[in-house]
């Protein structure tokens, strides 16, 4: 009872939350998938499955998927561009890692400012939405260190 009052207040207070949540389960439910911002689907075989533990699995799914793979999207775009962008102008540099949302990237240190602001601005033209894309640049010897 504690845990759904707390679900309730959520939606109360932010209630196009539950709006999108709604609208795109129904669309799942009469498209068959769902799609990113940019187009790429996702397609769920079990969102009208009789059995119900499978059907309620593909609407989370499918509630899920389009924010999750748009997120992805946006990061494998701004790879594309920073790598055509470093292997022409700075090849020293190395993009090594991706983890989640973030890019690691080995840089000679004295070569640090001179791509910092680079990389920032291809990472926020990575996509064009309602809302600016926000991107935070660490430094430091090793992943943890740039935390």
């Amino acid at each position: 009872a504690q845990a759904q009052h707390y679900i309730d207040l959520y939606f109360q207070r932010y209630p196009g939350v539950k709006d999108y949540m709604d609208r795109t389960r129904t669309q799942a439910h009469s498209q068959g998938y769902v799609e990113t911002v940019f187009g790429r689907r996702l397609y769920l075989p079990e969102i009208n499955s009789r059995n119900a533990q499978r059907r309620q699995y593909a609407e989370r799914t499918a509630i899920n998927a389009p924010m999750q793979g748009t997120a992805a999207d946006i990061i494998k775009r701004a790879m594309i561009v920073l790598d055509q962008w470093l292997t022409a102008e700075h090849p020293q540099v190395r993009m090594v890692l991706q983890v989640h949302d973030e890019l690691v990237f080995e840089v000679p240190a004295d070569a640090v400012d001179a791509v910092r602001d680079g990389i920032i601005s291809r990472m926020r033209a990575a996509a064009s939405l309602a809302v600016a894309l926000e991107v935070e640049v660490g430094v430091g010897d090793n992943w943890n260190e740039a935390h």
